[in-house]
């Protein structure tokens, strides 16, 4: 269990254009007592472009694409040199695009730069920004620890080495940038939901970040993440994040008035079939469907999407995001302390659903971090 006032609070990092806001929103964040940024590591973003249109979101007025975002390394070397507090991380990259020789020399370079504020965010991958890329989407979680080997390999040591595996075959390499602090390279925080990748954070990881889950179902997982790190006699610092989507407002019922849109609707769908069978409704995709190996945005038709939207039951909306005004909200956060939370990352997801509720969602956020940080 954690207590409340111990639980750190961030938000997504500045990560679409226009430039000029982007180093402004980096500061304003850094101000206002958040303890992270978080920046998501995309090609293709999780909407189809067949329904961004002004209809489903007043979105489609300003950014003409669903699929905008800048590169992860850029824009974080930019907001950790304007920034003195907030923590930097990526939530989340992969070795599928990124060589974990790479990986490792990047996040060293943000390590210097941030002043030892950054934290490797890393899961196995998406498969709408692999497969449509030209690059092989499989093996993704033996992928995945090959490169953690090989980046903790990397960061042990400055001599030239060699590394015989499955995917990777290295003879020596080397890479001899340190970090900012010698002996204390980034935390690595692994993205896991399933039994391999939980197994994975608990030897690998420093930390783990999720995202979507409920408060129950992430203490599920992070006791079997505790379970598997006691097996292996791992003592040192973990970090149990998680990032999450929310929809606030004072009046509880503009929140589900937000959740009815077309949009809201749309990102739940990114919910696995699993979980929709779990609560007793099957995915409009089928109950075996799972966002990270089964869905390509850019493949799914306005009419395909549109009738898949149509059924989304509001039960499974409300779950998918945390929603309500400011006493719900932080009730939401002690459910998820309880679990043995130490670091959400609240993705204000109001404005994208309603223009006008930027501001009086701000103002909740506001006042959560108040009530945290008192």
């Amino acid at each position: 269990m954690v207590d409340i006032h111990d639980l750190k609070i961030g938000a997504p990092g500045p990560f679409l254009p226009p430039w000029e806001n982007a180093l402004k929103n980096a500061k304003t964040i850094d101000s206002l007592g958040y303890d992270s940024m978080a920046f998501p590591d995309h090609f293709a973003g999780f909407i189809p472009e067949s329904i961004w249109t002004p209809d489903i979101t007043p979105l489609a007025l300003f950014q003409n694409s669903p699929h905008t975002y800048y590169e992860l390394s850029a824009i974080m070397s930019a907001c950790a040199a304007v920034t003195e507090k907030v923590q930097l991380i990526s939530s989340v990259t992969e070795p599928l695009r990124r060589h974990p020789i790479l990986l490792a020399q990047t996040f060293l370079t943000l390590d210097h730069i941030s002043r030892g504020r950054t934290v490797l965010g890393i899961g196995a991958g998406e498969i709408e920004n692999v497969e449509p890329y030209g690059l092989k989407y499989s093996g993704q979680v033996a992928k995945l620890r090959e490169a953690l080997e090989i980046i903790r390999m990397v960061w042990n040591t400055h001599e030239p080495f060699s590394y015989d595996g499955r995917y990777w075959k290295l003879k020596d390499a080397v890479m001899s940038l340190r970090p900012a602090e010698e002996g204390k390279p980034p935390p690595i925080w692994i993205a896991a939901m399933g039994p391999k990748m939980l197994k994975l954070a608990a030897e690998y990881g420093d930390g783990w970040i999720p995202t979507s889950l409920n408060p129950s179902g992430y203490g599920e997982r992070l006791k079997e993440i505790q379970n598997h790190r006691k097996k292996l006699g791992k003592t040192g610092t973990f970090t149990a994040a998680l990032w999450n989507w929310c929809i606030m407002d004072e009046d509880t019922s503009e929140c589900e008035r937000m959740m009815n849109t077309p949009l809201a609707k749309a990102f739940t769908l990114l919910y696995p079939g699993v979980e929709w069978k779990r609560l007793g409704y099957e995915h409009p995709f089928g109950d075996n469907f799972h966002s990270l190996t089964d869905y390509v945005p850019m493949r799914y038709d306005r009419k395909t999407t549109l009738e898949a939207i149509n059924k989304v039951p509001l039960e499974v909306v409300k779950e998918f995001y945390m929603s309500g005004d400011t006493e719900t909200m932080i009730g939401l956060l002690e459910d998820f302390a309880k679990q043995g939370l130490e670091h959400c990352i609240m993705w204000n997801s109001s404005g994208m659903f309603d223009l006008e509720k930027v501001r009086s969602s701000y103002k909740i956020m506001k006042e959560v971090i108040a009530y945290v940080k008192g």
